[in-house]
């Protein structure tokens, strides 16, 4: 009961936000994520942090972030982080762009980094595989939610005129740091004579390179070119920039370390 009563403002807080949310949703649509490209998620990640951090040295003084630290507030960013992760999978085009689900994933990220503040370390010195694993998960959600602003889609319509003009998702003109000429093209059709594969040999820069349907081709790292469709004159590419993969690697790669850890210990436990 005490709990309770010392946890209502916090409570009301949390719901008034998750409501504001909806309505913003309801009011403007779409999460404006473009406007928080480059430089502007390091600085909002920054300033994040840094309320962060300071909440967190005065939790002893503010009660709201002794809720976020409860263990109710756990449990809640787990069920959100699952409605999310569900609601998304559903979807055959997921979209996290809505501002539910950008509100959503920032209180499992507040959450995420308070319990490693907290649980870092004990009385016994560092805990290792707490640490590879939470700070896992938090770089592979730190490269979902800040990088996504800096991801790119394009597409360009690609014939034997060398170009280096693509179309963003908001219509808008970008151009390349490298040449794309259509070399030859190639399309397997079926027996009813509806397309049933396609090839391209494209030239990059002069360079030839082939790319097929589910085949892309890795320009440099993060950026990847993919054959989508074929047009009257020659064909369609998908350009796809995700200039944060390796934040999400990395992430991904201290989660199965921080597993294989978890695996040893149990192993070595049952030894002794």
């Amino acid at each position: 009961m005490k709990n309770s009563t010392k946890y209502l403002a916090p409570r009301i807080v949390v719901v008034v936000m998750a409501v504001a949310l909806f309505v913003m949703q309801w009011l403007f649509g779409e999460f404006p994520l473009w406007f928080f490209a480059f430089p502007m998620n390091l600085l909002v990640g920054a300033l994040w942090l840094a309320l962060v951090w300071e909440g967190y040295r005065h939790r002893t003084t503010l009660p709201f972030v002794q809720y976020l630290l409860s263990a109710e507030a756990t449990y809640i960013a787990l069920a959100l982080a699952a409605t999310i992760a569900v609601v998304l999978g559903l979807q055959s085009s997921p979209s996290t762009t809505s501002w539910p689900v950008v509100g959503g994933i920032l209180y499992v990220l507040t959450i995420l980094t308070l319990v490693i503040l907290r649980g870092w370390r004990n009385g016994e010195g560092v805990r290792w595989r707490f640490l590879v694993t939470h700070c896992g998960l938090w770089l592979a959600l730190v490269a979902i939610f800040f990088g996504a602003p800096d991801k790119q889609i394009l597409r360009m319509q690609l014939n034997c005129t060398p170009s280096r003009e693509a179309i963003n998702e908001r219509g808008e003109r970008v151009y390349l740091d490298y040449e794309l000429r259509l070399e030859n093209f190639e399309m397997e059709q079926a027996e009813d004579g509806t397309p049933k594969q396609f090839k391209a040999t494209v030239a990059i820069d002069e360079k030839l390179v082939d790319i097929e349907v589910n085949a892309p081709y890795s320009q440099r790292y993060g950026e990847d070119i993919y054959l989508v469709s074929y047009a009257p004159d020659g064909c369609v590419l998908q350009i796809v920039r995700e200039p944060w993969r390796m934040v999400s690697l990395v992430g991904i790669a201290m989660l199965l370390l921080g597993a294989a850890m978890l695996f040893l210990q149990g192993f070595q436990n049952r030894a002794q």
